[in-house]
């Protein structure tokens, strides 16, 4: 895993200004990440975004929730 590194100096307009403490959390926090998934996650991580964002009226949550049940 690579090591980050937070920056004591940045170079701003030819000037070097001391990093603040909130520059190197923020730095930290939203850092970029990549992420690789396997065929299989990518099948599962598709198939979740179908169900979340689905459309969903009330007359088929309606008929969801009031449909005949058989035994």
């Amino acid at each position: 895993m690579e090591e980050f590194k937070l920056p004591e100096q940045e170079n701003v307009g030819g000037a070097i200004a001391q990093v603040s403490v909130w520059s190197k959390i923020k730095s930290f926090l939203f850092q970029e990440i990549k992420v690789e998934l396997t065929p299989g996650q990518q099948k599962f991580e598709n198939r979740m975004n179908e169900v979340l964002n689905q459309d969903v009226t009330f007359k088929s949550f309606r008929d969801f929730l009031f449909q005949e049940i058989k035994f």
